[in-house]
């Protein structure tokens, strides 16, 4: 998920990070008296971008998250504000590509369902209409039917007599359940399998 934003930080000709390089680079802040970051306040700007760098040399993350970590690390909002404007100019802080890597991350790698990762998502301040489309896009590379299909297998496999024990099946009802996936389409993979009494949730409509 994070080789996106790893090869945004690739080492230039002189061998040094570009995260770092960037910090250094920026322009100096006007002293004009209606720019609210002025003189005085420089150092800590230029404190919050290397911050803001570091952050994102570690994972890929949200504006929102961004800058919450700013705030609790008491900077002014001044101060926030210029260096999340800085990190998009550089097109280091974007949402729309954010989601759709956060979203893959969760339905591809984590085989994770539709429902948490647009909690995940939310958490982090993501737009709704950002979720809808990154949700949209990671699922035409993996369907949440598809993902339920294969965690069943997962789950199956070594297993001499399948899915016949109750507990068993209650179990991987439950735990795809917690993955996010809507019951319904987790009932529809499972009905063939005979059921000596259906776990709490289970319903066929």
């Amino acid at each position: 998920m994070i080789r996106y934003y790893q090869s945004r930080f690739k080492k230039n000709g002189d061998g040094k990070n570009n995260l770092h390089h960037a910090a250094r680079t920026d322009d100096p802040v006007s002293n004009n008296a209606d720019n609210p970051i002025n003189t005085a306040n420089y150092l800590d700007l230029q404190h919050a971008r290397q911050k803001a760098y570091r952050l994102l040399s570690l994972r890929p993350r949200s504006a929102r998250e961004v800058e919450k970590k700013l705030r609790e690390k008491g900077f002014p909002a001044a101060i926030i504000k210029e260096a999340l404007e800085k990190l998009h100019d550089l097109k280091y802080l974007n949402d729309s590509s954010f989601a759709s890597q956060w979203a893959r991350n969760l339905a591809v790698n984590k085989l994770c369902g539709n429902r948490k990762i647009i909690a995940s998502l939310k958490e982090k301040g993501v737009a709704a209409n950002l979720i809808d489309q990154a949700i949209e896009e990671v699922r035409r590379e993996m369907p949440e039917e598809e993902a339920v299909v294969l965690l069943i297998r997962k789950k199956m496999a070594g297993k001499k007599d399948g899915l016949q024990d109750i507990k068993e099946k209650k179990r991987i009802f439950q735990s795809l359940l917690g993955r996010g996936f809507p019951a319904g389409l987790i009932i529809s993979r499972l009905e063939k399998i005979t059921w000596s009494c259906p776990p709490e949730g289970w319903s066929n409509e």
